[in-house]
């Protein structure tokens, strides 16, 4: 198996378990864990000189059995019904250039959404899976988009001249969460409402708070945040309401892209390293570390 127990003492307030990663490879998913559980969608990329190559597979989280998804070659998210993987693919041009791809595992077929000449950047589905959501910088600046699937049909959720991503539904599909630059290094957590267009911020302090993700249940926001000036994000928690703020992971590296486990009990996240970036697992049980 590929899980690994690290120490608690090597990152101070929660155990973690490394899930996937190799030295001198990047790791990372994005609402990458399937709707059984059972296993996790991961992109990689590995640099030989100049070049770099990319792909993803689907990691089983028993096993740890890896299977090849040779269409995508970045951080795909699930769809609802498990037979579907969305990801912003990379198009191999010189700029980095990505496009939203979808993969039907069933049949093996790809097809592309809503492209551009531009950047688009971590998209997941909605939750009885009829639009994707992306954030893009067909504008310009990075803003949220959301995109039909049947008809194709595309719509602009966010508008600000500041940056603005990492944006997932929430509230069965009536909002959705992302972080938004406010100035310099400073970002915040927003919750809209997408019918009325009214806006929450949550959590918000001088500091950055970004790349939210909320529970199961609707009660607890998994976030990044920069302990102190100048450090790297580590992994927090809060009640919805911005309460009840809990650091759950140390160290010099950054922490983010925190996903939930079905049943909430477990956060999955991505650890930068210089080394490479890898996919970590802790768990949780009511805003507090536990024992898996």
């Amino acid at each position: 198996m590929l899980v690994l127990l690290i120490a608690a003492a090597a990152y101070a307030a929660c155990p973690t378990e490394q899930v996937a990663g190799m030295a001198g490879e990047n790791h990372v998913m994005f609402h990458g864990l399937s709707p059984d559980g059972h296993a996790l969608a991961v992109g990689w990329d590995k640099a030989s000189g100049a070049a770099t190559t990319r792909g993803a597979y689907l990691l089983d989280l028993k096993t740890g059995k890896r299977t090849d998804l040779p269409r995508l070659n970045n951080a795909p998210s699930f769809s609802p019904n498990g037979r579907y993987l969305v990801s912003a693919n990379y198009s191999g041009d010189r700029a980095l250039r990505t496009d939203v791809v979808e993969l039907d595992r069933r049949t093996g077929k790809a097809r592309s959404y809503a492209s551009r000449e531009s950047a688009e950047w971590l998209a997941s589905y909605s939750r009885d899976g009829k639009a994707v959501l992306f954030n893009s910088t067909r504008t310009g600046g990075s803003d949220i988009y959301e995109v039909e699937r049947a008809s194709g049909g595309l719509r602009q959720v966010t508008s600000d001249p500041r940056y603005e991503a990492h944006a997932s539904y929430i509230d069965g599909g009536r909002r959705v969460i992302f972080h938004r630059q406010t100035e310099g290094d400073n970002y915040d957590i927003v919750i809209r409402d997408l019918k009325a267009g009214a806006e929450q911020l949550v959590g918000a302090t001088a500091a950055e708070e970004a790349y939210p993700a909320m529970s199961p249940d609707g009660r607890w926001i998994a976030f990044s945040a920069v302990p102190t000036a100048g450090a790297q994000p580590n992994l927090y928690i809060m009640q919805r309401d911005g309460s009840g703020r809990t650091r759950l992971t140390e160290g010099a590296a950054k922490d983010a892209y925190a996903t939930w486990s079905r049943n909430g009990h477990a956060l999955y996240f991505v650890r930068f390293e210089e080394a490479g970036s890898r996919i970590l697992r802790l768990s949780i049980r009511g805003g507090r570390c536990s024992a898996r």
